[in-house]
């Protein structure tokens, strides 16, 4: 009984934890009608900490409630549900018993398709219908920046997020995360990228202009990592893994 009360504390600490880190931080992405903040770090750290179900909780729950109180009341539901799954996949993903390999390889394939169906959809398009679309293009020349910036932008994440990856592989001994966290991070990171792009999507009937949210969805869930390595070392010093471990089993 002490156990179950103990976890859902921690659970209601972690949602507190995450609407804090997504609400206090935000930084408006261009040409859309979103923002970048700093909670992605608290829902790999909560997925980690509390397991899949929990973990699951306190990142759908916290995520919402910023976008409910912070004037996205209309992605509330969208939230919910991607950012949820989000925490699953973490404390799903963190157990040493998945095949890792297997879900790197698919993870990786799912990845630069996806990435080359963005490049390869914008380069489709004529200059006018995305001048139409994205507000704040006045001029077809800033509708041909704009695909330029975005078509770098995706090439640079295509190869620097698996580089990325690759540095904190190095360092995950010494920020005490191991391999299956790790995995964990990457895949659901990926899923809030593409999530968010689908939710947009049916959200303002438009799979153009979400293309652009992309880039700056994959900096969000990539610094999120990082944060997340930094803040864990910190509590395993403090021996909260193994607190909360005592207290899931």
């Amino acid at each position: 009984m002490k156990s179950n009360i103990r976890i859902l504390t921690y659970t209601a600490l972690m949602t507190a934890f995450v609407f804090i880190t997504t609400s206090v931080i935000k930084i408006p992405i261009p040409f859309t009608n979103g923002y970048i903040h700093a909670g992605d770090t608290a829902i790999f750290l909560g997925g980690i900490l509390l397991g899949p179900v929990h973990g699951a909780i306190a990142a759908g729950l916290g995520s919402m409630l910023a976008d409910v109180l912070g004037g996205y009341a209309h992605w509330a539901i969208p939230t919910l549900v991607i950012k949820g799954l989000m925490g699953f996949l973490v404390g799903y993903f963190s157990s040493e018993k998945r095949n890792q390999k297997h879900v790197l390889w698919g993870t990786s394939l799912v990845w630069f398709s996806v990435l080359l169906y963005f490049m390869v959809h914008i380069g489709n398009q004529a200059m006018g219908t995305i001048q139409e679309s994205v507000e704040g293009l006045s001029t077809l020349a800033l509708a041909e920046a704009l695909v330029s910036r975005v078509h770098g932008q995706l090439l640079f994440t295509a190869l620097g997020l698996p580089l990325l990856g690759l540095l904190l592989f190095k360092l995950k001994d010494r920020y005490g995360i191991t391999l299956s966290q790790l995995v964990g991070m990457i895949v659901a990171g990926i899923w809030m990228v593409l999530g968010y792009y689908v939710a947009a999507g049916i959200i303002y009937g438009n799979f153009l202009v979400p293309i652009f949210s992309v880039p700056w969805n994959i900096v969000q869930f990539a610094m999120g990592g990082i944060l997340a390595f930094v803040i864990n070392q910190g509590l395993l010093r403090a021996h909260v893994h193994q607190r909360l471990l005592q207290h899931r089993s």
